[in-house]
């Protein structure tokens, strides 16, 4: 018994890296190469309408932590997220938006983008982060290290399995939130 209590003890006091290695070990995982497409079922809440819209498309993940989100249903929309700048395409037009423009548009991309990458150290730049639950399911709940960000953000919640991110919920200022569901997952795009 006496020599349990030293291991239990240097269990708690272990420096905080420790929790860093499990979410490494959680990203490596469920990392993605590129290139790859998965389809999704997304839920955007706002307190101002009285219904939420219910959305359905495919995401890309290209060459570069290119981003690509294409919707289908109810309406057609593209969405091409490039290093510096975000090109949406509607009814035929593109529009282009620099990304730097804004702060928490700049932290959601670049921690989705982390995830995909499996670079937990990266991810922990821009979100302070809980890890819970098992290896076979488990949340990672990210705040915002910026209060700048965190204006607009309040964070997001990943939850996913053994292999997959299976849904990512944003969580906005005002009670807006969106629930993207990860469906189907295929290696080509």
């Amino acid at each position: 018994m006496k020599g349990l209590l030293p291991i239990a003890c240097s269990i708690l006091l272990l420096p905080g890296n420790v929790l860093a290695l499990e979410l490494q070990a959680i990203l490596e995982r469920t990392m993605v190469s590129p290139p790859a497409r998965v389809e999704f079922r997304e839920e955007r809440f706002n307190p101002m309408f009285a219904e939420s819209l219910r959305l359905t498309g495919y995401l890309e993940y290209l060459e570069g932590e290119q981003l690509r989100k294409v919707i289908q249903t109810p309406f057609e929309e593209s969405f091409y997220v490039r290093s510096d700048h975000i090109e949406i395409e509607r009814r035929g037009e593109i529009e282009v938006l620099p990304i730097k423009q804004s702060r928490a548009l700049k932290a959601m991309l670049g921690g989705i983008q982390a995830i995909l990458a499996g670079e937990s150290q990266r991810l922990e730049k821009t979100f302070r982060y809980e890890l819970t639950g098992t290896e076979a399911e488990w949340s990672l709940q990210l705040t915002p290290r910026s209060r700048r960000v965190a204006k607009q953000l309040k964070g997001l919640t990943v939850i996913g399995d053994q292999d997959d991110v299976t849904s990512i919920r944003f969580e906005l200022q005002g009670g807006e939130w969106h629930m993207l569901e990860v469906q189907n997952q295929s290696a080509d795009p």
